[in-house]
């Protein structure tokens, strides 16, 4: 009797030693894991595509992401511009934001004829062609080339139309070429974004 009595002692005592190694390790662990955070920039107010970046626009939230973490801006350079809009109160994507708009150029955006490319993404190059509708059936009409080497600020999503998607486009128009494009876009005609990548 007094054997099994120490046997059953014994296992309790390895049982409670087991479970208090585990609870050290599971507090080492979240300590751990709390320690790993990061400081990343939440956007203040609702952010427009287009907006520049200022201190004003964001506030700083520090968190552990894990995987995560590569994906949310954490700084920002002078002059960077949202390509997308980011809502208040939520983080913002290194997705959602491009290169400082040059000084000589506007956003403008652009609804093609056709559904974009799979290949045309936010950073893209791009190059904007029109073809004007023809006057007659006798009369060929020749494509003309508005821009090359821009840069699509945003893609904006559009609305199913006839069994197919056409996204909108928000792209960096230099200003010499602003009456040509806002022209182009306003016309009859087709207008086709090619991507230069």
């Amino acid at each position: 009797m007094a054997i099994k009595t120490i046997d059953s002692k014994r296992r309790t005592l390895i049982l409670a030693i087991g479970l208090l190694l585990a609870a050290i390790l599971v507090a080492g662990a979240l300590l751990q894991q709390s320690s790993n955070t990061k400081v990343y920039l939440v956007a203040n107010r609702d952010l427009a595509a287009g907006t520049q970046l200022s201190a004003q626009d964001v506030r700083l939230a520090e968190l552990n992401l894990g995987a995560e973490e590569k994906t949310y801006l954490a700084s920002f350079k002078l002059g960077t511009v949202l390509a997308n809009s980011v809502p208040a109160g939520e983080l913002i994507p290194s997705r959602a934001t491009t290169s400082a708009l040059a000084p000589e150029t506007k956003p403008v955006r652009v609804t093609p004829s056709q559904p974009l490319s799979t290949r045309i993404r936010v950073g893209s190059r791009i190059q904007l062609w029109f073809v004007p509708k023809s006057i007659s059936a006798d009369t060929a009409v020749s494509a003309i080339q508005l821009l090359g080497n821009t840069e699509v600020l945003a893609i904006h999503k559009g609305e199913q139309s006839m069994g197919k998607t056409i996204d909108d486009i928000e792209i960096a128009v230099p200003i010499d070429n602003l009456t040509a494009v806002i022209t182009a876009i306003a016309s009859a005609g087709f207008v086709s974004v090619v991507s230069e990548s």
